[in-house]
C-alpha cells in the first residue's frame, strides 16, 4: 500500500546527482527512521511511490529546479513537506562537493571483484604518473582494457585489466599472474622482475602458491603447448604489422593536421574528434599487444640467461638489446644531441645558448633581428620540433602540455648539452653501444658452446630468442611516439573548442576541457547555448577539478586488494641493511653509515657522485652533470636528462621499464624498483650505484 507524505516529512533535494551516477535524473533525500533516496525526473509526469504522492514530489522538484536557476548551477535544498504538495524550503546553494570520476571501463563487466585480482602500479606508474583527468581516462581505459584481453580469449573474459583508484591509474597484475602461472606454468618471478612490482615482489607471488622458483610446471604447460605456439606465431607477426599500422597513425595525424578548425562548426570538430578517436583506438589496441610480445620475448631472455649462464651473468641478455636502431625515443635525443655538440663549437651560437634562459631561447630564435649566421640553429631545432615536439612527460595525460607547445620544457636540457659538451658526443655512445651488443652476444655464445653438444642445442635456440627479442624491441615505444603524433593534432581541436566556450562564457580556460568526459563534452557540443546545461557542466568541470587536486595531495598505494582497498606492505621498514658502522668523523655522526638499499639490478656499472632527487621530469633538468637521478620512475620525457647523469636509481620499475632501457642504452648504471629510495635519499647525499648487483649504498649525508 503506499503511503502520503505526513506532516514534518522532508530531507534534502538534489538537481545533481552528487556523485555523478545519474546525471539525467534529481535525487531526492527523505530523512527520518527509514532514510531513502529517490530519482526523479527532470520534467514530466511524477507517480506516487511508497515514500510520498506526486504532488508533494512535484512541489519539491519545481522548488528545486528554480533554486538551480537562482544559484546558477546544480542546487541542494532543505525540504519539510506539511500534506499534499505544501512545502517549505531553506538553505539553497550550490552543490560543490568534490566529483570523483573512474570506475570500471568497458560495458556490462560485472562489479564483483575475482578472488586473484590485484591491484598495482607497477608499469602504471611509469607510464601514467599522475592523477588521470577525466577526459584522457575516457578516451583510453577502453582501448588500454581491449588491447590487453585480446590475445586471452576466453581466459580473462569479464575481468578488468585497469581501474582508477583515487584517480590513479593501476593494472590487474593479480589477473597477469594467473595468466602467467596458472595458465601457462611458469613462475612469474621473470614476468615481476621485468616489470618491476611497487612493492615488494613477493607480496604480488604470495597472491598465489608463494612460490618463488623459476621452474616451469611442465604439467599445466604441455596442454598449452597449442596456444603458446599461436601465441609465439602472433608475436612473430607483429614487426611485420607495424608498417602498416605507422602508415595509418601517421594518415590519420596529417588528415587532422590538414583541417582549418576555425573554418569547422562546433559539430563538425566533434565528429572529427570522435572519427579520430576510432584510430587512436585501435593503435593503442597494438600498442598493448606489442606490450605483451616484448614483455613475453624478454621473460625468455631472462628464463634461458638464469638457467643456462647463471643469474650473475644477467647483464649479458639485457646487452644484446641496446644499441639498436629505429627506436624513435631514443633517435630524438641523439638528433638533439647532435645538434648541440654542433652549436657547442659554433661561438656565436654557444654565446646565445648561454646568454639566453630556456623561456627566452626560443623566442631569440624566432626573432627578426635573429644573425644570418645562426640561422642553422633556428632551422636544425624546428625541424627537431617538427619530428619530436609530440613528446612530453607524462604524456599519455592529455593535458600534459607538449614540448612544442612549451620549448622550454625540452631546450632547458638542450642548453645543459651545449654548456656541457664534454659528457655529450652522440657518434660515440651509438658506436660504443654497438660494440657492447656485439660483445655480449660473443661472451653468450662461447659460454653456451663451451657446453658440448647440449650447449650447442642451447645456443641455437638463445640466438632464436635474441633474434625474436630484438625484432620486438622496439614496439616498446614505437607505437607509443605514433600515438602521441595523434594526440597532438588531437589537441588542437579540443582547445578549439575550449577557445570557443571561453569567448561564449561556457567554461573559464582551455584546462577546462580536460575535467569532462568525452560524452560530456560531445553533449556540450550540441547544447553550449543552454544556460542551465552549460552550468551544471561548469559545476562538474569545478567540483572535479576540487577532487583532483585532493587526489595528487594523496601518493597512490603501490599495491590494492581485489576491492581496491590499499594493501599494507608486509614489512613496514625500509628495504635497506646497514653495513658495518665506519668509524665517525669529527662533526658528522655516521652510525648508520653506510646504507645500503636494494632493488632490481637494470644497467651495468659502479659509480659514485651526488644524489639529485626529482619528482618531476623538471626538477629533473636542474641535475648538474655528474649526479646521480634519483626519481620515483621516469617515462620519455625525462629521456633528455640521462645523458647528464653519471647513473639512475628509480623507485618503480623492472628491468624493461624505460629507464632500465634508456640508461642501457647511454651506458650508464641503473638500480630500479628500490623501495621508498625518494623518502630515504636526499638530494646531496653522497651514493655508490652498483648497477650489477642491484645495490645503492648510502655513503655520507648531504
Amino acid at each position: 500500500m503506499n503511503a502520503t507524505v505526513t506532516d514534518q516529512l522532508g530531507g534534502l533535494a538534489w538537481s545533481e546527482d552528487p556523485q555523478g551516477d545519474n546525471q539525467a535524473a534529481l535525487r531526492i533525500d527523505i530523512e527520518g527512521d527509514a532514510p531513502r533516496s529517490i530519482p526523479l525526473p527532470r520534467r514530466g509526469p511524477i507517480t506516487i511511490s511508497q515514500f510520498g504522492d506526486a504532488e508533494t514530489l512535484d512541489a519539491v522538484r519545481s522548488a528545486l529546479l528554480q533554486a538551480e536557476l537562482d544559484l546558477g548551477g546544480p542546487a541542494v535544498l532543505r525540504w519539510k513537506a506539511y500534506g499534499s504538495g505544501t512545502i517549505d524550503t531553506s538553505d539553497a546553494r550550490l552543490i560543490d562537493d568534490p566529483l570523483p570520476w573512474g570506475g570500471a571501463p568497458g560495458r556490462g563487466l560485472p562489479q564483483t571483484p575475482h578472488p586473484n585480482d590485484q591491484w598495482s602500479r607497477a608499469n602504471a606508474g611509469e607510464v601514467i604518473p599522475n592523477v588521470m583527468t577525466p577526459l584522457s581516462w575516457s578516451i583510453i581505459a577502453d582501448p588500454l582494457d581491449r588491447g590487453f584481453h585480446a590475445p586471452w580469449g576466453d581466459w580473462t573474459d569479464g575481468r578488468r585489466f585497469v581501474a582508477l583508484y583515487d584517480g590513479y591509474v593501476y593494472f590487474n597484475v593479480g589477473l597477469m599472474m594467473e595468466l602467467i602461472r596458472d595458465r601457462l606454468g611458469f613462475s612469474g618471478t621473470h614476468f615481476l622482475e621485468a616489470i618491476g612490482g611497487p612493492e615488494a615482489a613477493d607480496q604480488v607471488e604470495a597472491g598465489g602458491n608463494g612460490e618463488q622458483s623459476t621452474s616451469i610446471r611442465w604439467r599445466t604447460m604441455l596442454p598449452r603447448l597449442p596456444f603458446m605456439l599461436r601465441w609465439l606465431r602472433d608475436q612473430d607477426r607483429m614487426p611485420a604489422r607495424w608498417p602498416e599500422m605507422r602508415r595509418s597513425a601517421e594518415a590519420e595525424r596529417d588528415r587532422l593536421r590538414s583541417l582549418d578548425a576555425t573554418a569547422l562548426s562546433d559539430r563538425q570538430i566533434l565528429r572529427e574528434l570522435s572519427r579520430s578517436a576510432a584510430e587512436s583506438e585501435r593503435q593503442t589496441v597494438f600498442l598493448m599487444r606489442a606490450q605483451s610480445a616484448v614483455y613475453g620475448a624478454t621473460q625468455g631472455l631472462l628464463w634461458s640467461t638464469d638457467r643456462w649462464l647463471g643469474r650473475n651473468l644477467r647483464h649479458l641478455s639485457l646487452a644484446v638489446l641496446q644499441g639498436l636502431p629505429g627506436v624513435r625515443t631514443q633517435d630524438g635525443n641523439l638528433a638533439l644531441r647532435r645538434i648541440a655538440v654542433r652549436a657547442a663549437s659554433d661561438a656565436e651560437a654557444a654565446a646565445v645558448v648561454r646568454s639566453e634562459s630556456a623561456d627566452q631561447l626560443w623566442t631569440a630564435l624566432h626573432s627578426d633581428a635573429l644573425p644570418a649566421a645562426l640561422t642553422w640553429l633556428r632551422d636544425a631545432l624546428d625541424a627537431f620540433m617538427a619530428e619530436y615536439g609530440h613528446r612530453a612527460a607524462g604524456e599519455l595525460e592529455a593535458a600534459e602540455p607538449r614540448w612544442i607547445e612549451q620549448p622550454s620544457l625540452i631546450l632547458d636540457t638542450f642548453r645543459d648539452y651545449v654548456l656541457h659538451p664534454e659528457a655529450n658526443n652522440p657518434d660515440e655512445l651509438v658506436e660504443r653501444q654497438h660494440q657492447e651488443r656485439r660483445n655480449a652476444e660473443r661472451e653468450i655464445r662461447s659460454r653456451l658452446l663451451a657446453g658440448g653438444w647440449l650447449g650447442r642445442v642451447r645456443w641455437l635456440l638463445f640466438r632464436a630468442q635474441i633474434q625474436q627479442a630484438r625484432q620486438l624491441q622496439p614496439l616498446r615505444e614505437n607505437p607509443k611516439f605514433s600515438l602521441l603524433e595523434l594526440s597532438l593534432q588531437q589537441r588542437r581541436l579540443w582547445h578549439e573548442l575550449a577557445d570557443r566556450w571561453i569567448e561564449r562564457g561556457v567554461i573559464a580556460d582551455r584546462g577546462d576541457i580536460y575535467y569532462l568526459l568525452f560524452e560530456e563534452l560531445a553533449t556540450l557540443t550540441r547544447r553550449a547555448e543552454e544556460p542551465v546545461f552549460a552550468a551544471r557542466m561548469r559545476s562538474r568541470i569545478r567540483r572535479r577539478r576540487r577532487q583532483f587536486e585532493a587526489w595528487k595531495q594523496s601518493p597512490a598505494a603501490p599495491l590494492r586488494d581485489r576491492s581496491g582497498d590499499p594493501i599494507t606492505a608486509q614489512r613496514d621498514a625500509p628495504s635497506a641493511s646497514v653495513a658495518e658502522a665506519p668509524s665517525s668523523s669529527a662533526g658528522m655522526d655516521e652510525s648508520a653509515l653506510p646504507i645500503i638499499l636494494s632493488g632490481i639490478a637494470a644497467s651495468t656499472g659502479r659509480v659514485e657522485g651526488r644524489a639529485h632527487v626529482a619528482d618531476s621530469a623538471t626538477a629533473g633538468r636542474d641535475l648538474t652533470p655528474g649526479d646521480i637521478l634519483v626519481a620515483r620512475f621516469t617515462d620519455p620525457g625525462w629521456t633528455p636528462v640521462f645523458p647528464l647523469a653519471a647513473a639512475v636509481v628509480t623507485e618503480i620499475g623492472g628491468v624493461l621499464s624505460h629507464g632500465a632501457i634508456v640508461a642501457r642504452e647511454f651506458g650508464i648504471p641503473a638500480v630500479v624498483n628500490v623501495q621508498q629510495v625518494t623518502t630515504q635519499i636526499q638530494s646531496g647525499d653522497l651514493l655508490q650505484v652498483d648497477g650489477s648487483s642491484g645495490q645503492v649504498t648510502i655513503v655520507e649525508r648531504a
